[in-house]
């Protein structure tokens, strides 16, 4: 609880250096390279990372690594295919960026799609922050949820992306420091990691014993697709980077570092398999491991890893989404000369707009967590293929671009439903219908103009 009392304060104070939409959305678009690591790295370390893949790790040794490395290639495939051209654009959406290479029409469907999945992942935010609430304090549910809410909201309210970037840098050297301490206590618990690793089951880490060669691929593209996309991870840091080179600069030291913190997380989750044994429930595998394996201390610490991770995440989302709607819809559809402070404003209200949504949404369907998680990925599925065609390539025309999005969107939901036929995970369809849709309506469609390949001469 001290700890979120920190961290909210941190954001709040700077408040004051909140003055209009820039500040409020891109800090000003003024990040050097440390904080923008910082940023990057402890919004791409996030609580479900943290939480969610040591019992990935437990469970499926090795094979959890084609995650790992789909996630890893998304960030290469930003920072090395659009970083640089996006900074120099000097927008603040990935909407405004699909805009600008197709049409308006593009940039609604790209923007529904992503204030849904951002507010589906709050709500599942707000779920894992009341659960650690909940399980290591003597808070009820409720009580519980309305700090989890309170604590996120205010942050990107009043702080905006300089807030939310200074405590994510704060942070990301908390998340650092307290899993690689956790690992060293672990393996002191294990008598050392030749003793820790000697207790792991045979074929632990044999490439594809959990899964098959098709449920890896399956793996590595959902990852890949939804880092490659990401707007609240990747594209509103790049867009508040100081210029190109910085935005590439730190995404490239992203690289080594997410896979130290991925290296890190992995390490938790084998040690909890050799001493604990394999019939720990995998979503429990972290909070076991805090609570049977660790002093209070160290668990003390590792907790307060995961709300950081989990804090860091939520605030990058809730401004993610709130300038979706302020950009997207109030500054094109409703008053477009609007002046910078009042679409700060709107960005403010939109924040506690999406906050109280998610919170009615954890309230009365907290037990729909993979179908809400799963709006995340529709999102990733609309979004790949348009935004890395229409920057790769200059015969893609406007139709195919809003075509590509509503067909891989649409095809990504369709799969689901109809429980992923074939245990093919419902990226890989959707990937490859939105291919063939932009290639396709692009064949017999009007060609780009000049105007929309501007975009290739930054």
């Amino acid at each position: 609880m001290v700890y979120l009392i920190i961290v909210v304060g941190i954001g709040v104070y700077f408040a004051k250096h909140t003055k209009n939409i820039e500040d409020f959305a891109l800090a000003g678009r003024g990040l050097n390279t440390p904080v923008l690591l910082g940023t990057l790295f402890a919004t791409y370390i996030g609580g479900a990372t943290v939480v969610g893949w040591t019992g990935s790790f437990y469970t499926m040794g090795f094979d959890w690594w084609f995650s790992g490395l789909g996630a890893i290639l998304g960030i290469v495939a930003a920072t090395f295919l659009l970083a640089e051209r996006f900074r120099n654009l000097e927008q603040f959406t990935v909407p405004d960026m699909l805009a600008l290479r197709y049409n308006n029409s593009t940039r609604y469907v790209s923007a529904v799609m992503i204030i849904i999945g951002d507010v589906a992942i709050v709500t599942v935010q707000i779920l894992a922050l009341t659960g650690i609430l909940v399980t290591f304090t003597d808070l009820d549910r409720m009580p519980a949820m309305i700090i989890s809410i309170v604590s996120f909201t205010l942050i990107s309210l009043f702080g905006g992306m300089k807030g939310v970037a200074i405590t994510d840098a704060i942070q990301a050297i908390l998340i650092f420091g307290g899993l690689l301490f956790g690992v060293i206590v672990v393996f002191n618990i294990g008598d050392g990691p030749g003793a820790v690793f000697s207790a792991l089951p045979e074929n632990y880490f044999t490439p594809f014993t959990e899964v098959t060669y098709l449920g890896a691929l399956g793996l590595a593209i959902a990852s890949f697709g939804t880092t490659a996309v990401s707007q609240s991870m990747i594209f509103t840091r790049v867009f508040s980077a100081k210029n190109s080179k910085v935005a590439k600069r730190g995404l490239m030291w992203l690289i080594p570092t997410a896979l130290i913190g991925y290296g890190l997380v992995a390490l938790l989750g084998y040690s909890g398999q050799a001493i604990l044994g394999p019939d720990v429930p995998e979503a429990d595998v972290f909070a076991v491991v805090v609570t049977n394996l660790m002093t209070p201390f160290v668990g003390g610490l590792l907790l307060a890893v995961v709300m950081a991770a989990i804090v860091t995440s939520t605030n990058s989302i809730l401004l993610s989404s709130s300038v979706n709607l302020t950009r997207d819809f109030y500054q094109q559809l409703v008053k477009r000369d609007v002046g910078n402070v009042e679409l700060m404003r709107v960005g403010q209200l939109s924040v506690i707009t999406f906050s109280i949504l998610a919170f009615i949404l954890a309230v009365v369907m907290p037990d729909i967590v993979t179908a809400i998680v799963f709006a995340y990925t529709m999102y990733s599925a609309s979004l790949l293929v348009p935004l890395y065609a229409g920057y790769l390539w200059k015969g893609a025309t406007a139709a195919a671009g809003t075509s590509g999005v509503i067909a891989g969107g649409g095809t990504a939901l369709i799969w689901y439903l109809l429980q992923e036929p074939f245990g093919l995970p419902s990226m890989i369809p959707a990937i490859v219908v939105s291919l063939i849709v932009v290639f396709g309506v692009s064949m017999f469609t009007k060609k780009p103009d000049e105007e929309q390949l501007k975009v290739f001469n930054k």
